[in-house]
């Protein structure tokens, strides 16, 4: 069964890394790195301190520990499943797209990023961004972006971005659930 689902997801991984061309290898590249994503920050951070005022730096705390709690439980599941990623996969290597030479840790399962934006997203969605229905959208594409943008730079297969994104949910959750009441006593009268 596992050699089953691993094999489809190569399969997977082989189709969707073999989409690409000059301007998504820029493209990708950049929006993989979390530079690229500052302009998004900023607003959201300016979306913070409309909605909380003073306690913004509240929300914010909560925020970075989220992301610290993301990252830290993807890189213990990695470290623990110890699954190479396609640009160390060497049956893989010599097929596979891989732009600037960036290859990446030496496991994917699973993805930090995916883990992480999809923590973010579901955590803003449930605090700062409600009944926001661009943001959602902008928020969304955030993911899918950053989150494609690693099968196509040959750094995770599918099956990584998908159980990346699981868990990214179940943090966020979980996290809002512990904060629920603090979060809304932030609030602005």
């Amino acid at each position: 069964m596992i050699e089953t689902i691993k094999q489809i997801d190569t399969q997977w991984f082989l189709f969707l890394n073999g989409l690409h061309n000059s301007f998504f290898d820029i493209f990708f590249y950049y929006t993989t790195i979390t530079v690229f994503w500052i302009p998004l920050f900023i607003y959201l951070v300016y979306l913070s301190v409309k909605k909380y005022g003073v306690n913004t730096w509240k929300f914010l705390l909560i925020i970075a520990l989220l992301i610290l709690l993301s990252d830290q439980i993807s890189v213990f599941i990695k470290n623990e499943i110890m699954r190479y990623r396609p640009s160390h996969n060497l049956d893989l290597k010599s097929i596979i797209h891989i732009v600037k030479n960036k290859h990446g840790g030496l496991y994917s399962f699973v993805s930090s990023h995916a883990t992480n934006t999809m923590a973010l997203t579901v955590f803003l969605i449930l605090t700062l961004l409600r009944n926001q229905r661009t943001m959602y959208a902008i928020m969304i594409l955030y993911v899918l972006i950053a989150s494609y943008s690693r099968i196509y730079l040959g750094l995770h297969y599918p099956f990584d971005i998908l159980v990346g994104w699981i868990t990214g949910f179940v943090i966020a959750v979980t996290v809002y659930s512990v904060f629920k009441k603090r979060i809304i006593t932030f609030e602005k009268k």
